[in-house]
């Protein structure tokens, strides 16, 4: 158990819908567009405290926050026409609208429990299908622009932090076999994004042909044997050079809660340190789950947002020293 709550961060399901006799949002007048949107809206608004934010009226640094926290894709906050995101009052659910989909329903939950965020975004479907005529094919399920999410329309993932699978040069013999298995790895904001600090997206690479069930199965299995295979290369590595190894970690948590500038990629790389020194019980930490909420709150945007001013490069890299310092104090020994 230890081994998968320092490996998985969070785990998401992702449900793509279209409404039915509309083209898709590139092609969408925005008088259907806002139509559609106003019926979502109406089902939701009273369920679970569901808020709707227009991309029009969200200035950049929000949309990047956003995007960091992912509530939503890069790809939305480009529709400024007609783009909008409902997100529920704890975050664990949000609704992109107008996307690549006409209507994009996810629930991100910390951890690895991809069954409870199944659960829950199955509801918010519920909801929605009670109210909306959905683009449906007896033969071929739900209809998404994208032929990979035909069917089911779901993408099912889990947030991964690999960093002994990385620095050892494992990782793209495993994606490759991954991919063998019909399983996609990417990085840390989806398709086309680089795997920023050690972060990795494992999911579904199709829905045609298998059942909901079954795809949870596939994308549970495939993170169970990632981390497993982490905590064998953790151990390894720890095995080879135990002196080296604890010496680097607790350099590394020093750095961490001493430092007064700290530039984004010297965090990943002392907080994957210390994330291992967790994980071999080198470092003991009162909570794993607010430790690992740190790969978000220390982003440029979430951090402007939590420093509530605009900031210099600088000033940012003195800001994630204080704050890193100030937050692992308080769970960390």
């Amino acid at each position: 158990m230890r081994d998968i709550d320092n490996t998985v961060l969070s785990s998401r399901v992702r449900l793509a819908r279209n409404v039915a006799g509309l083209p898709f949002p590139h092609k969408l007048e925005s008088e259907a567009a806002f139509g559609f949107m106003k019926k979502v809206s109406d089902l939701l608004k009273n369920t679970d405290r569901f808020s709707l934010y227009l991309m029009s009226r969200l200035d950049d640094l929000r949309k990047k926050a956003l995007v960091e926290r992912h509530l939503i894709s890069p790809d939305l906050t480009k529709n400024s026409r007609c783009g909008a995101v409902m997100i529920n009052a704890d975050e664990s659910v949000a609704v992109m609208l107008n996307e690549e989909d006409h209507i994009r329903e996810q629930s991100i939950v910390k951890g690895f429990d991809i069954s409870g965020a199944y659960e829950r975004v199955r509801r918010v479907d519920d909801r929605i299908i009670s109210g909306v005529s959905l683009a449906y094919d007896d033969a071929l399920g739900f209809l998404t622009s994208c032929p990979t999410n035909v069917g089911t329309g779901m993408r099912a993932s889990v947030m991964m932090f690999l960093p002994a699978l990385t620095r050892s040069g494992k990782m793209p013999s495993l994606v490759k076999a991954l991919t063998a298995k019909k399983m996609t790895v990417r990085g840390i904001y989806g398709e086309g994004s680089e795997n920023s600090g050690y972060l990795y997206q494992i999911s579904n690479k199709i829905s045609l042909g298998y059942g909901e069930e079954e795809i949870l199965r596939s994308v549970n299995t495939a993170a169970v044997r990632l981390c497993e295979f982490e905590a064998e290369e953790r151990q390894a590595l720890y095995q080879g050079n135990k002196i080296a190894l604890t010496d680097r970690i607790m350099r590394a948590k020093g750095i961490l809660q001493n430092a007064y500038v700290l530039p984004l990629g010297e965090f990943f790389e002392r907080f994957a340190d210390v994330k291992t020194g967790v994980a071999l019980g080198l470092i003991k930490c009162r909570d794993v789950g607010r430790l690992n909420s740190f790969l978000t709150d220390v982003l440029p945007a979430n951090l402007t947002l939590k420093r509530g001013a605009a900031m210099t490069e600088t000033e940012r890299e003195i800001f994630r020293a204080e704050y890193t310092a100030k937050n692992l104090a308080e769970i960390l020994n």
